[in-house]
């Protein structure tokens, strides 16, 4: 299915990756060369990756200053908490001796289950390998090979570089970094979605284009992917959600989930009373509900999840943007 992407960017080859030189406004030394690579980088500090990409095809010194890996590690460093710095410019390549341990099965607790889906399989493998005695005992840590995150490397606002060995390391990195990791409802399995339940939608100020209407329905399940798989990390999971006050109905308990390959199971739940509250708070404006955090060991798929399905009453009047994951430290 379509999607509009209203931030869509521009591909990472095109931003003074692989262009030749020929076709460089200039092969002479700028002057801005002359004052110290230092003072320049701070100058850069007052640009977006815009304005870079238009200065880097002004002549040959800036190619080749933007085409460099220190250029990036010290923007990496300089927008982000160190807490990230470091875990994406070292820590997340360093291969750990994980202990092989048994693990009793264990349970999701989920409120509303399927028992035989593949999205309840991945779940109860999360809940019994990657809770927090699990990890303790196995002294698992986040690692990915550079091999393996350049295999595995994939880009929502950005399209995919045709020859990776071709951009430095640390730009890879720090795209990585600033890329939404974000999965469109629309894009989603929507249980009873048709023109009279579940309806897909135009919506002017979606930040996908198209969104689930909830008109009615007494069985609520959405259940997605993220379209990419996610690097090791530490994320924030986040839905956005609009409500119509005086008409949206949401009875029970709803499940927020989101189930890593490789990684930490987050179950989030919100009782009607407080959906009403959130009812009351944001009235018509899109809202975000933030639903804990997932860690993640290895690069992964990422199954997602909202669930109400216990109490057979009818719910009315919800609109379904994305979910999205935030990098945290």
């Amino acid at each position: 299915m379509s999607r509009n992407i209203p931030d869509k960017i521009f591909s990472l080859d095109s931003f003074s990756i692989t262009q030749s030189t020929n076709d460089l406004l200039s092969n002479e030394i700028c002057c801005l060369f002359r004052i110290p690579h230092e003072i320049l980088q701070i100058i850069t500090n007052f640009l977006n990756i815009s304005d870079l990409q238009s200065l880097s095809k002004t002549c040959l010194s800036f190619y080749t200053f933007f085409n460099d890996n220190n250029f990036w590690n010290y923007r990496i460093h300089k927008q982000f908490p160190q807490s990230i710095v470091q875990f994406y410019t070292s820590d997340i390549f360093n291969k750990p001796e994980v202990i092989q341990v048994y693990n009793e099965i264990q349970q999701t607790n989920f409120a509303h289950s399927r028992t035989e889906s593949e999205f309840d399989a991945l779940a109860i493998t999360s809940a019994t390998h990657y809770n927090d005695e699990a990890i303790e005992s196995s002294h698992r840590k986040m690692y990915v090979s550079k091999e393996d995150f350049l295999n595995n490397l994939e880009y929502y606002q950005y399209d995919k570089p045709s020859d990776y060995t071709k951009i430095p390391f640390m730009k890879l990195i720090y795209f990585y970094l600033i890329d939404r990791k974000r999965c469109a409802v629309v894009d989603m399995n929507v249980i009873h979605r048709d023109d009279q339940h579940l309806v897909e939608e135009f919506q002017e100020d979606s930040l996908t284009g198209r969104i689930i209407h909830l008109k009615k329905v007494c069985w609520l399940e959405i259940n997605g992917r993220f379209e990419h798989k996610i690097m090791p990390g530490k994320y924030e999971i986040s839905w956005r959600i609009k409500c119509n006050p005086g008409h949206t109905q949401i009875d029970g308990e709803t499940e927020f989930i989101v189930v890593p390959q490789h990684g930490k199971l987050s179950n989030y739940k919100i009782t009607q009373s407080e959906f009403e509250n959130l009812i009351l708070e944001h009235k018509n404006d899109w809202f975000i509900i933030k639903t804990g955090h997932t860690i993640i060991y290895e690069p992964s798929i990422i199954l997602t999840a909202i669930r109400n399905w216990n109490i057979g009453h009818w719910k009315y009047d919800i609109l379904w943007d994305c979910a999205e994951l935030t990098l945290i430290p």
